[in-house]
């Protein structure tokens, strides 16, 4: 999927600059492209592994693993540092195709998969994370989703903790000033990391816009 807010050319330029991928991803890519399916992509996809790296992470979370694609970037790294990941799916589907992908890419071993909703399953996790990938905004139901995810993760971060948010440009629909319910939740969202007091953030144009944030010390 393409998003189209940035030079094309350029995207078209870094994409092509990116080693090729292992047998597993390079199909997902394949499949994603035939079937319409999300990825994070390979430009995107190196940026989360090398932020999981160069922190040291040992625990990461994702929130919407979607088709595992960018868990096993993450886990990429987590099995250099030691790590362990943990992930958020409600859709029955994306579940098991991730757990199909993950198994294929040997990283089973590595990562809990709870199938269920975020807004759930979030409040009854016990643990601290050093990365929390959120990828749940553009599946947001009304404007207030997007910064209840924040606010339900912020908690769950260790402090020197990072979160990354993607889609937070949402297709460049942000600049719209009679958004979507969606949209003014990304709106809301990008307000809330940029004001938040435990939080020092930052928001990247690459792919549909990708917010950095860390919590302070």
């Amino acid at each position: 999927m393409r998003y189209d807010i940035t030079n094309i050319a350029i995207e078209d330029y870094l994409h092509d600059l990116m080693p090729p991928r292992d047998e597993v991803l390079a199909n997902l890519e394949a499949r994603a492209k035939q079937q319409g399916l999300s990825l994070v992509g390979p430009v995107q996809g190196q940026f989360l592994y090398l932020q999981a790296l160069m922190m040291n992470a040992r625990n990461a979370l994702e929130v919407g693993i979607t088709t595992g694609y960018a868990a096993i970037f993450i886990m990429k790294a987590l099995r250099q540092t030691g790590g362990k990941m943990t992930a958020i799916e409600r859709n029955p589907e994306r579940v098991k195709l991730a757990n199909e992908v993950i198994e294929a890419a040997g990283y089973r071993d590595l990562i809990t998969i709870h199938f269920g909703d975020w807004r759930e399953i979030l409040p009854a996790l016990n643990q601290e994370f050093d990365l929390i990938f959120l990828d749940v905004l553009r599946n947001s139901s009304n404007d207030e989703q997007a910064t209840q995810a924040l606010e339900l993760s912020v908690p769950l971060l260790s402090p020197g903790g990072v979160l990354i948010a993607d889609n937070v440009l949402c297709s460049a629909q942000v600049l719209e000033e009679d958004a979507s319910p969606l949209v003014r939740g990304i709106q809301r969202f990008n307000r809330a990391i940029m004001a938040h007091p435990q939080l020092e953030s930052v928001i990247i144009p690459l792919r549909d816009g990708v917010s950095i944030s860390r919590k302070k010390r």
